[in-house]
Order: structure tokens, then sequence, then C-alpha cells
């Protein structure tokens, strides 16, 4: 069993048949539907998914909500979405790379890493909930250093850095929702 992502392969179909939340992509893979674990049922000759989405719950398009970066993969990060228009959820949302920064993005941990709590915007109404942070009231509002896993500060020249070891690292801070402003 392992974490899986919508679109990431699980195993070759020679392995197994594609059973519930996954499918074929015709090039020799079985792929999953949705945010889950994976199951490889070595009887059955089955592979599924136990998605970590539970249905019924659905949020509105242009809402903005806070969440927890979980995972940073190469182009996207999984975000466990904890608050929606100030109401406590529980869901999962994708933050695509294209949809960080307007402008070309290289390398995604230059703008969140995981322990970020984000602010986003919903794009869709169906989960898994793709995100946003490009505009400038969404993005970072709170982070730890990468080097000693202490707060970082945001300086009041908007630069984020560790009191404890100096470290000075970027994010895609959101415009007045920083929470932790020193001078």
């Amino acid at each position: 069993m392992s974490f899986v992502i919508p679109g990431e392969a699980i195993c070759v179909e020679e392995e197994a048949l594609p059973s519930g939340y996954v499918y074929s992509d015709g090039r020799g893979y079985l792929r999953s539907h949705v945010i889950g674990v994976a199951v490889l049922n070595k009887y059955k000759k089955t592979a599924s998914v136990r998605p970590l989405v539970k249905r019924g719950l659905t949020l509105k398009q242009g809402v903005i909500v806070e969440g927890l970066i979980s995972s940073v993969y190469e182009d996207v990060a999984v975000v466990k979405i904890y608050q929606a228009d100030n109401i406590k959820i529980n869901a999962t949302g994708l933050l695509h790379i294209s949809q960080i920064s307007s402008e070309y993005v290289a390398d995604i941990q230059d703008y969140i890493r995981p322990s970020d709590t984000i602010k986003a915007r919903v794009l869709n109404n169906m989960p898994p909930y793709l995100l946003t942070i490009k505009e400038p009231q969404l993005g970072v509002i709170h982070a730890y250093c990468s080097s000693c896993g202490e707060e970082l500060y945001l300086t009041s020249t908007g630069v984020l850095t560790c009191n404890n070891c100096g470290r000075i690292e970027k994010r895609k801070v959101a415009v007045g929702g920083y929470l932790l402003v020193v001078s």
C-alpha cells in the first residue's frame, strides 16, 4: 500500500486488473483516478485506490481555503485543507506548479515546502480540489525553516528568516496574510 495522486502509476497492466478508482492508461499502466492509498490484491489480482477524500463534501469554486502542504512533488503539491470561509473542514487539494505564479516557476520548492500553511482559492467544484495561489493575497501564511525546523519570520524587507539558525528562505508569501512578522 502506498499514497497516490490522480494520474500516478500504480502498477503495470500485467500485474492486476483495474478496480475502484483505477484506470488503464492505454500504454500499459494502471493509474489512480483520485488521491488515496493504492491497494494491490494479489489473490484477486486487482488494483484499487482507497480515496482519502470523503464523498459528499463539496467546496464551491472561488472559495478561499487554508491548508497544510503535506507533500511536494516535481510539479504538484498535495494540500490538506482544514478551513474554508472560516469553517473547519477536512478535504484534500492539489496545487499545480502552474497555479503558483503568473511568471514561470522553475522549482516549486522556491515557493512552497512541506509543512507550510497556505491560503488558496479553489478552482473547481469536485474533489480533488484544484487550488491556486497566484493572487497577491494568496500564498504561504506560516512556514518553518527547512534547516532547523523553527518558525520563519517575515522581515520588514519581505524576507523569510529563521531567528534560530539565521537561514533565509524563499516562499510565495500571502500579502497581508503572514502571521509572524518581525521588524
